[in-house]
């Protein structure tokens, strides 16, 4: 019997991804990186023979809220594979790799760390992470990694983490109104919002549409600007930012929302957080929303029958194409570690990213019937592979690498003064977008730009 997708297991990569948009607002380290002298490609050397190999110790933070019997079997695993290795387990409770930073700085940071891609420009530019280039040279299965994401994590010729599974933002919608009201998927804002106005039925207590509107604004925001042709920010060469706050694409993005807020297609309860989107999606109040895949538990958890769960590449804006942002953790190496620890640290990230031990470890959630519709990146296996989802499902996934991308550069400095101004045009259909968001990205120049380009200016 097939495996059928119902719930969401907790693994460290997923708690990782969380802070990029699933069930959270992404964050990054409050504590700015400053810059130092990035770090250089490891010496090019071939591999001891097994029996060659130095004894080395390898420390790694870990979360209890991550160990069980499986994991305690797959480090037995490496271990017996890698006699020379011995692990040092820090317990680190928390998100470990946002504090890795100020671990390189105590000088108590592990050999290697899971970090969200949030933080991954800001250690990259901080010269804290060992290029991985030597490693992915001679490993044999680095020909079955998606470019798409080591290109993410590139940066002058050189990679910088290496990732196994995605949490993409997409967008959702719930079939059986659709069905209903004899609508297709929209597949531009003016489809979804044309279906929403069909769709919001007051009297049932069904908003046609959904976004964020009581509390972080821009983390959906920004994917709307982006569909739209533009960004929030920009970053330039040096690491510093420039805010584009006032970009066409920000007020065309702006003027959509108040278009949903002048239709009266949002719920009218303006005051409803996150996690009341998600009990009112799954009971069927909220005909289309943005939606990220691990959240397929949450709704399946409160009753969502999850056939009638759709999911999409969000729609179109005026640019004509979608955009959206991807969620995920980075296995990195701590660049200041010494050269036999970074090969340490390379032999256990290979084996974690091994196709055998990648397969282990969905099969152990299928086992337990706790697999979310993560996008794998090999080319050699499928979430599909290890347990059964609607078939609609498949193709999106496959093609979000296409069209995802990082939050807007800044995101965790600039995003309130965005939020301000979201809040503030979603209240009032008639406000003037272009004065709110200027008011806005003159409020953040003033009050956090410099402290923020001198944090992250390459020396």
């Amino acid at each position: 019997m097939k495996k059928r997708l119902i719930a969401l297991a907790i693994s460290t990569l997923m708690a990782m991804s969380m802070l990029a948009g699933c069930g959270a607002a992404p964050a990054e380290s409050s504590e700015p990186a400053a810059p130092s002298e990035p770090a250089s490609t490891p010496a090019q050397s071939e591999p001891a023979a097994e029996g060659d190999h130095e004894p080395v110790e390898l420390t790694l933070w870990v979360t209890s809220r991550n160990t069980d019997e499986f994991t305690e079997a797959s480090k037995q695993r490496f271990l017996d594979e890698h006699p020379w290795i011995t692990l040092n387990e820090v317990v680190k409770e928390g998100d470990p790799g946002n504090e890795f930073y100020q671990g390189v700085a105590a000088g108590t940071a592990p050999d290697l760390i899971q970090c969200s891609y949030t933080m991954m420009n800001k250690y990259i530019q901080a010269g804290i992470l060992q290029p991985l280039n030597e490693y992915l040279d001679k490993w044999d299965e680095a020909s079955h990694l998606d470019k798409t994401y080591l290109d993410m994590f590139t940066k002058d010729g050189n990679i910088y983490g290496l990732t196994d599974t995605v949490n993409p933002m997409l967008f959702g919608y719930n079939k059986a109104l659709f069905k209903e009201a004899g609508l297709e998927a929209p597949k531009t804002w003016d489809e979804a919002l044309e279906a929403a106005k069909k769709l919001n039925n007051p009297d049932a207590n069904i908003a046609g549409y959904a976004t964020l509107s009581a509390e972080w604004t821009e983390w959906f925001f920004q994917y709307y600007v982006w569909q739209a042709g533009g960004d929030l920010t920009k970053e330039n060469e040096d690491g510093t930012a420039t805010l584009t706050f006032t970009d066409p694409a920000v007020i065309e993005a702006a003027k959509y929302y108040q278009k949903l807020s002048a239709e009266k297609v949002l719920p009218s309860d303006r005051t409803l957080k996150f996690g009341d989107l998600l009990d009112n999606f799954a009971q069927g109040k909220i005909a289309m929303m943005p939606f990220a895949v691990d959240w397929v538990v949450d709704v399946a958890n409160k009753g969502m029958d999850l056939d009638d769960l759709g999911l999409i590449l969000p729609p179109a804006g005026p640019s004509g194409k979608t955009a959206t942002a991807i969620a995920g953790a980075c296995y990195v190496i701590n660049a200041k570690a010494d050269k036999a620890k970074q090969d340490a640290a390379w032999e256990y990230i290979s084996f974690k990213a091994s196709k055998e031990e990648t397969a282990a470890y969905y099969e152990n959630l299928a086992s337990k019937g706790a697999i979310a519709p993560v996008t794998i990146t090999r080319d050699d296996m499928s979430i599909t592979d290890f347990a059964e989802m609607p078939e609609d499902w498949a193709p999106v996934l496959s093609s979000v690498g296409e069209v995802g991308r990082m939050e807007f550069y800044g995101k965790a400095d600039f995003g309130a003064y965005v939020d301000r101004a979201v809040q503030k045009v979603l209240s009032d259909p008639n406000a003037d977008a272009e004065k709110e968001f200027a008011a806005a990205q003159e409020l953040a120049e003033k009050e956090v730009l410099a402290t923020f380009n001198e944090a992250n200016k390459k020396a």
